[in-house]
């Protein structure tokens, strides 16, 4: 019962959030765009959905991140919780990639191109590859972090899938530390297509980043094994013991 109550409770409060997180953004971008409060902004509507949602949080590996640098953050895919888990544990400003069509959406579309989040137009085919990791770079110089899930999308089974190699490439390109996170507890708190969302608690665990300075594009299949490798041992490890 509450769990059904719930539901219908997480989406009005990520509306109305949603709405005036994105008014917010809009107007203190365009008076001052480098303003530290962008980002506040955006943690506070994660926070505002999470409590919607029944999420509690738990972050561990604070000592891994260094919020002077930049990173391409690679973590695991659960639910569309994690976007929102992702914003709070990481204490350094992170942009995702986002689908090419959410830019056409009225209010929300303004405001992620102020946050200067990347589009993916998955119908360009190839030549996606390369639009991504432009804009990537491009949003990388302002001294923000991308995080990319290189599953491509969400598990439908809590497992991890086969890792995709896009995001290495921009790290390898960039010279950026890879941050490899897990995160456990949101694919139970939301699972896939549910119309139910049961929240819960959700554990972001950040592990020790990855050097890809000196590395080449050759070396982009063995980085993305060495991130996959260390997700998916953390997330046994979490499943075992969900507190860290």
């Amino acid at each position: 019962m509450v769990a059904a109550l719930r539901t219908p409770f997480t989406y009005l409060v990520g509306l109305l959030a949603t709405g005036i997180a994105a008014t917010a953004v809009i107007i203190t971008s365009l008076l001052k765009p480098e303003s530290a409060l962008i980002d506040g902004i955006v943690r506070s509507w994660a926070r505002v959905v999470l409590w919607g949602g029944g999420v509690r949080l738990n972050v561990i590996g604070h000592e891994n991140v260094d919020p002077s640098t930049s990173y391409v953050v690679a973590s695991n895919h659960q639910s569309t919780f994690d976007i929102m888990a992702h914003f709070l544990a990481l204490p350094v400003p992170i942009r995702f990639l986002a689908k090419k069509e959410l830019f056409g959406v009225p209010l929300l579309g303004w405001a992620l191109r102020r946050l200067h989040m990347v589009p993916v137009d998955r119908s360009a085919g190839r030549t996606v590859y390369e639009e991504i990791e432009t804009n990537a770079t491009a949003t990388i110089a302002q001294g923000k972090s991308i995080i990319v899930y290189p599953e491509g999308t969400r598990t439908t089974t809590g497992g991890l899938l086969p890792f995709k190699k896009g995001g290495f490439f921009i790290a390898v390109h960039t010279g950026l530390p890879i941050l490899p996170t897990t995160i456990a507890g949101s694919y139970e708190a939301w699972l896939p297509r549910a119309k139910i969302i049961r929240g819960g608690t959700i554990t972001v665990a950040i592990g020790a980043p990855i050097l890809t300075r000196d590395l080449t594009v050759d070396d982009a299949s063995g980085l993305r094994d060495e991130t996959r490798s260390a997700i998916e041992s953390k997330l046994i490890e979490l499943r075992a013991n969900p507190t860290g």
